[in-house]
């Protein structure tokens, strides 16, 4: 896989996301929940001023300066993996943690909080709580694709 391969493909799945949220900040209020053809998804807005589980909100600016530092440390990864050949496995992974964090993080230079839209809508309290983005299942697909190939290693 070339580096241009890559690249158009991370640009692909920022805009996908970034499209999304656009479209969530432009028709939906803070209130309003609707039911997709997904069973127990539903979308909503939520502005995530936080890091994960809108955790360290209170702290000035260190969710910006977390998201940065973590940018650039997978954009270190990318440059190492895309030298090698093969690696597939890790490649695709860093793709979509790559697109994952940048369009968190420019949601976060851009908006002051990450634009979340996806919910849940069952019967677990907690996860009734959460409410993800598009970016937020890059990362944790691509952190798990990149750890099962380092985990096959061993």
């Amino acid at each position: 896989m070339s580096r241009c391969t890559a690249g158009g493909m991370i640009a692909g799945l920022f805009a996908a996301d970034q499209v999304i949220k656009r479209h969530i900040e432009e028709n939906y209020d803070e209130k309003r929940e609707e039911k997709t053809r997904i069973p127990h998804v539903i979308l909503r807005k939520f502005y995530n001023r936080g890091m994960i589980f809108s955790s360290f909100e209170k702290v000035e600016d260190l969710p910006l300066k977390a998201s940065v530092v973590g940018l650039v440390a997978i954009a270190l990864a990318d440059l190492k993996v895309f030298l090698q050949k093969g690696e597939k496995i890790c490649k695709i992974g860093l793709i979509l943690t790559t697109a994952g964090a940048l369009s968190n993080t420019y949601d976060r230079i851009m908006k002051g909080a990450v634009v979340d839209y996806i919910g849940y809508d069952g019967k677990c309290k907690f996860l009734k709580r959460l409410t993800a983005n598009l970016a937020d299942l890059y990362v944790v697909l691509g952190a798990l694709l990149v750890a099962l190939r380092y985990a096959r290693r061993k």
